[in-house]
């Protein structure tokens, strides 16, 4: 009789530890392939956003540039009615790799005065939850400013062979297109439209 009962009670124990044990492995293996499938997904964004700018081409057009202040005579060469005129820039530059950049710019200076930049720089993309913004910080050979503005930016020579540098903040609305904002040193602020080459 004890034998019986013992028997009576052991079986649905039994079962029911092999039923929640199984439950407990299902669980487990859907939540491993479950994390597994959204790891990889996760990792393979991050791959392709990292690796997504390299090696590509971007065109550029600036149409507006804004002036922090009015022109402003320092020196007895310059016209007494000195004012800024409109300026415009075209270029192209390469991303490198997935941070460093080179590239070219052709543009007419806040006189009026055909100029060229040519440059090397860094991009980054400084939020992950945000991997449209970015930032540019570029640095290179400026020529244009020449005499009677030649001492309009810092660094720069009679013949107007200089240095220049810009720091930048934008966005990528979709793969090709793009907008950002180049701070011009003290100067002022230009906004400069972009077209990435696939």
């Amino acid at each position: 009789m004890v034998h019986h009962l013992t028997q009576r009670s052991s079986k649905p124990i039994s079962f029911g530890k092999v039923q929640i044990g199984a439950t407990l492995i299902g669980l487990v293996l859907c939540s491993t392939s479950v994390f597994a499938q959204n790891a990889a997904s996760v990792a393979d964004t991050k791959a392709a956003n990292s690796t997504s700018d390299a090696g590509k081409w971007t065109i550029y057009g600036s149409p507006y540039t804004l002036h922090f202040s009015d022109a402003v005579k320092e020196k007895d060469n310059e016209p007494d009615d000195i004012k800024h005129s409109y300026v415009w820039a075209v270029g192209a530059e390469k991303m490198l790799d997935e941070r460093y950049l080179a590239g070219a710019s052709f543009f007419s200076n806040s006189f009026g005065q055909p100029s060229q930049y040519v440059y090397v720089g860094a991009k980054f993309r400084p939020i992950d939850t945000h991997p449209k913004l970015f930032t540019k910080i570029t640095g290179g050979i400026l020529h244009g400013y020449k005499e009677p503005y030649d001492k309009k930016i810092p660094i720069n020579t009679k013949n107007g062979w200089g240095i220049g540098a810009t720091l930048s903040a934008g966005w990528d609305f979709n793969k090709n297109f793009g907008a950002q904002l180049n701070m011009l040193g003290t100067a002022g602020l230009m906004l400069q439209l972009n077209y990435t080459l696939d």
